[in-house]
C-alpha cells in the first residue's frame, strides 16, 4: 500500500470520535502540570497535531481524544483543490522521515466550514490553517472560519505550493496581516518557512518573523517542511522533508526566533518532535508549545499519551510544576 493510500485508510478509522474517546483514558492530557497558556488560550498540554494531517477537516475530535492538547484542521483554501499530481508522498522509514509534494488538496472553504462548524465540542482546542495566493482569498477564509476555532494559522510557507512566496516580501506580508488583524477575534499564528545556516536566508526569515508580530500576529509556528528535490515526487521533483532529520534544526530555529521577538509573541515548535525529551528541549528554548505529524505516522495513536506521560515524569523528576518553567536539559 502506498503512503497516501495508507494515510487515507488510517484517517477512515478515525472518523468515529466516540470510538476513539476510550483513548483518553491514561493519556494524562488533563494533568494540571501540563496545562499550557499560549496567546490567551489555555490548553491541556503543550503538544499539538500539525496542519496537513486532517486536510479534509474530519478527525479533529478523535485526535484530541488521543491526548493532543490541540489539533489543526486544514490547510483550507477558498476553492477546492486537488493538490499536485501523484506520486506525491514518499516514506523513508530508515530515518523516520517523509517527503511530500501534496500541495493543498482539500474540499475548499464552503465544505470545510460546514464540517468544522459541526465540531463545536472541539472548538476550544482546534486550530484552523488557511492559505492562498491572493489576499482577498485568505481574508475571506479567515473571516468565515475564525468563529469556529480557537486560533487561526496562516500558512505562507508550504514548499510544495506555488504562489506563496509572494508573502515572503515583508511589505506584502505586513499588509495581509494588518488586514487580518482588523477582523481578528481569535489568536493568529503565522507558519514560517525554514531557513538554513546561511546568514542571508536567516536574516530574511527573522525579518518576516518580526514583521508578522509587529503587524498583529500573536505567534509564530517554526517551521514548515524543508524544501528538497527527489525524482520520485511527481513531475515537480520537489517537495518538503519532515520527521526526525529536522529535530536539531527546529531547535536552532526556535532559539533564534525567540531571541528575535522576545516576549512579544509565542512560538510553536514544529519539525522532528518524536519524544518527551524532544518536547522538553523545544520548551526549554522558549517555545510555548510544539506540533508533530510525521512521528504520529510512524508511532501511531498511542504517541500523544506516551509523550504526555514522559513529559510529566521529566517535570516531576526536575521538580517543575509548570511547563513555562522548563529550562535546560531534561533530567536523566
Amino acid at each position: 500500500m502506498d503512503a497516501e493510500t495508507a494515510h487515507r485508510a488510517g484517517e477512515m478509522t478515525m472518523r468515529a470520535p466516540l470510538v476513539w474517546s476510550a483513548a483518553s483514558i491514561g493519556n494524562h492530557a488533563n494533568a494540571p502540570e501540563l496545562r499550557t497558556d499560549i496567546a490567551g488560550l489555555t490548553l491541556p498540554t503543550p503538544l499539538g497535531m500539525a496542519a496537513g494531517f486532517d486536510k479534509e477537516c474530519r478527525v479533529i475530535r478523535s485526535l484530541l481524544s488521543m491526548g493532543f492538547g490541540f489539533a489543526t484542521a486544514g490547510t483550507v483554501t477558498l476553492a477546492p483543490r486537488p493538490g499536485n499530481p501523484p506520486p506525491r508522498v514518499i516514506r523513508q522509514p530508515e530515518r523516520f522521515a517523509i517527503l511530500n509534494a501534496l500541495g493543498f488538496p482539500g474540499p475548499g472553504l464552503d465544505l470545510a466550514e460546514e464540517r468544522i462548524a459541526r465540531m463545536r465540542k472541539a472548538k476550544s482546542r482546534m486550530f484552523i490553517s488557511i492559505a492562498g495566493t491572493i489576499e482577498d482569498e485568505i481574508i475571506e477564509c479567515h473571516r468565515r472560519l475564525q468563529p469556529h476555532g480557537a486560533a487561526i494559522e496562516l500558512n505562507i510557507s508550504s514548499p510544495n505550493t506555488s504562489g506563496l512566496r509572494v508573502f515572503h516580501e515583508p511589505g506584502r506580508l505586513r499588509s495581509l496581516i494588518e488586514a487580518l488583524a482588523r477582523q481578528k477575534s481569535v489568536p493568529l499564528f503565522v507558519k514560517l518557512q525554514p531557513w538554513p545556516r546561511d546568514d542571508g536566508r536567516r536574516r530574511d526569515a527573522i525579518r518576516l518573523a518580526e514583521t508578522s508580530i509587529s503587524s498583529g500576529a500573536d505567534g509564530l509556528i517554526v517551521a514548515n517542511t524543508h524544501p528538497v528535490e527527489h525524482e520520485g515526487l511527481s513531475s515537480m521533483h520537489r517537495g518538503g522533508l519532515s520527521g526526525a532529520p529536522l529535530t536539531d534544526h527546529t531547535a536552532r530555529m526556535v532559539a533564534e526566533i525567540k531571541a528575535a521577538i522576545g516576549g512579544d509573541g509565542d512560538v510553536i515548535a514544529c519539525g522532528g518532535i518524536f519524544t518527551a525529551e524532544d518536547l522538553w528541549h523545544m520548551l526549554s528554548l522558549g517555545a510555548s508549545a510544539a506540533q508533530l505529524y510525521t512521528a504520529f505516522i510512524y508511532e501511531g495513536p498511542g504517541l500523544p499519551g506516551r509523550i504526555n506521560r514522559g513529559l510529566l515524569r521529566l517535570m516531576r523528576r526536575a521538580g517543575v510544576t509548570n511547563v513555562r518553567d522548563i529550562r535546560g536539559l531534561p533530567p536523566v
